[in-house]
C-alpha cells in the first residue's frame, strides 16, 4: 500500500491506519514532527498513539462549510411555528 501524503491531514481528521499488520481507525489529534501524527484510536483496544506516514493508509477530512458568526439557515420570508400555534 502506498504511504499517504501528511501535508492536507489536520487534527480532527479521521485515517485508517495499518501498524504491523494491525488495521485500525483513528481521529488525528495533531503533527508528531518529523515522526508523523498523534492519533486517538476510535476501536477499542488499541494502544498506538503516533503512527507515521507509511501507517497512514487512508484519510478522511472533517471540513464544513464556513459559517459567518450569528447567522442562520433560515430564509428570511419563512414563517416560524410561533404564529401558527395561535391560531
Amino acid at each position: 500500500m502506498p504511504a499517504v501524503r501528511l501535508d492536507g491531514i489536520r487534527a480532527g481528521d479521521i485515517v485508517r491506519c495499518s501498524v504491523k499488520g494491525r488495521v485500525f481507525h483513528a481521529v488525528v489529534r495533531g503533527e508528531d514532527l518529523p515522526r508523523g501524527l498523534q492519533v486517538h484510536p476510535i476501536e477499542r483496544g488499541i494502544s498506538y498513539r503516533h503512527v507515521g506516514a507509511h501507517d497512514v493508509v487512508e484519510h478522511w477530512a472533517r471540513r464544513g462549510r464556513p459559517r459567518a458568526e450569528g447567522s442562520r439557515d433560515v430564509h428570511p420570508e419563512q414563517r416560524s411555528l410561533e404564529d401558527l400555534w395561535d391560531r
